[in-house]
């Protein structure tokens, strides 16, 4: 997906400025709509309904969710851990041997820029429903039905009182977390040759 450079620059206005957006919900949803429609692209290349495409599916998200495991905020830590025992569960169900890795038990010091990682990633949640359904009924799929204790209206909220009075300067960076976090599930993708 190629973007025009006006939209790829909107993200970088500050709140205020006209043409910002009104809310940080809105702003994230604006700035990281492309990074967003890119990795949906990538994976509606898997037909969910082989097994060996469905590993692939979750192996990439074992994969990435492992790589920013350092990047959850403390708030995300049981749901996420919850979300990679999961898939450990569906992949060993499947026959692979994986475990949860140790990386994903340390943790950064708190930084603005994990608050965009868990809006990727619990944004993610939002189409677990529809891709069940393509999903084989004797096919494990604990990874697309759990439900994190957080849900996905009560973390906006959360976002929007503990980020809303912060400065533009600090959303560029909520914005950037966000990107990496899409970019490394791009990069795992493209090593099972997604986007080739």
């Amino acid at each position: 997906m190629h973007l025009r450079t006006s939209e790829r620059d909107s993200s970088r206005i500050a709140p205020g400025e006209t043409g910002a957006p009104t809310s940080v919900r809105r702003m994230m949803r604006e700035a990281t709509r492309f990074d967003h429609q890119d990795v949906d692209h990538l994976f509606s290349t898997l037909d969910l309904r082989d097994e060996v495409s469905y590993r692939i599916f979750l192996t990439i998200h074992h994969t990435a969710l492992s790589t920013l495991g350092a990047r959850w905020r403390a708030e995300d830590r049981d749901d996420f851990s919850a979300l990679l025992h999961c898939l450990v569960d569906d992949l060993q169900a499947l026959g692979d041997l994986v475990t949860v890795p140790r990386s994903a038990q340390r943790q950064r010091a708190y930084s603005i820029r994990q608050w965009g990682v868990a809006y990727v990633i619990r944004g993610s949640r939002l189409g677990g429903a529809v891709l069940r359904q393509r999903v084989p009924s004797g096919y494990p799929a604990s990874y697309l039905t759990y439900a994190p204790t957080l849900s996905w209206p009560e973390f906006l909220k959360h976002l929007e009182q503990e980020t809303q009075a912060t400065d533009w300067h600090a959303h560029t960076h909520m914005i950037r977390g966000a990107k990496q976090a899409f970019e490394t599930f791009k990069i795992v993708a493209a090593g099972f040759g997604l986007g080739q």
